[in-house]
């Protein structure tokens, strides 16, 4: 079951990172992720609250998985660091998507895995097996392969801030997904409570950069509103609580779940990209996509 539900949960996040990328471009960045997490965080309230004032709604079958659990102060506190961490994350991805393709960001972004591994060796000092050492070379030499795809297009990552965004925010989201893991394992809160208390968290903090940073500027980031930020807050949030609710499950083979999120989730936004938006110098981009998804075989074995 928890494979069924990895592979729904990376082709909705694939479709999102689509209305990402359409909804960013030449619009303000802020205003959107202000919006689409307040129609995240309206999604779950209603949840909520009936959890708080009519809990025997939720007594049994599918409705007892969206129950919102009581938590701790300090079960408060973790969900808000986690958030913290998605949202710097989020700034990052969206100013990189808005400056680049979407066929560089994808193979890009899911060098997470590698990144991921990079960390737990310097950090932790585990121990790499032989596949995980191939498929770390494999992810950097897709790195430097979509280098020199980029210099096709007038993107060159030694000297672009928008790469640096991007794995800045590969680098966050690695984090977090270890951080994901410790709320339903070592702190036993289920996937709907995290996920209703990060919306929620994730919109006010939105809420405090959208009214002192954004507004007084808004002349000079002009934003325009888009439907795709409505299927964004959609997509995302049905993704995520599938993601975690699989994670959750007793039998899930943790380092699979990546594999199947980041490399499904990469097919769907690089052939949208190539058909979708026309991107360009598709050919040279095809042997650095084969390349991640092989790191990201090796690396999850």
């Amino acid at each position: 079951m928890w494979v069924i539900l990895s592979l729904i949960s990376a082709v909705l996040l694939g479709f999102y990172d689509i209305f990402k990328k359409q909804t960013v471009v030449k619009n303000a960045i802020i205003p959107v992720l202000f919006y689409s997490t307040m129609i995240s965080g309206a999604l779950f309230l209603p949840f909520v609250l009936l959890s708080v004032f009519n809990p025997e709604l939720f007594s049994g079958g599918f409705m007892s998985k969206l129950y919102i659990e009581p938590i701790t102060a300090r079960q408060h506190l973790l969900i808000l660091g986690k958030t913290a961490i998605i949202l710097c994350s989020w700034m990052f991805s969206y100013s990189a998507m808005k400056h680049l393709p979407i066929t560089v960001v994808g193979p890009v972004n899911q060098l997470r895995p590698a990144i991921s591994v990079v960390l737990l060796f310097l950090i932790f000092k585990e121990q790499l097996t032989v596949v995980q050492w191939i498929g770390l070379v494999l992810a950097l030499v897709s790195f430097y392969l979509m280098n020199r795809s980029g210099k096709l297009e007038g993107i060159r990552f030694k000297s672009n801030k928008w790469v640096y965004m991007l794995l800045a925010s590969a680098i966050l989201v690695a984090l977090s997904g270890v951080y994901d893991k410790f709320l339903l394992s070592k702190e036993s809160i289920s996937p709907s409570t995290i996920q209703a208390w990060y919306t929620i968290y994730d919109f006010l903090m939105m809420a405090v950069l959208f009214f002192l940073i954004w507004l007084p500027k808004r002349k000079e980031q002009p934003f325009e509103w888009r439907w795709g930020i409505v299927a964004m807050a959609v997509f995302v949030t049905v993704a995520d609580v599938i993601y975690l609710t699989g994670l959750k499950q007793e039998a899930a083979v943790v380092v699979l779940i990546p594999l199947i999120l980041y490399g499904v989730r990469l097919v769907v936004s690089f052939i949208y990209g190539i058909f979708g938006f026309k991107e360009k110098n598709i050919r040279s981009k095809i042997i650095p996509l084969l390349m991640v998804l092989a790191a990201l075989v090796c690396l999850c074995i």
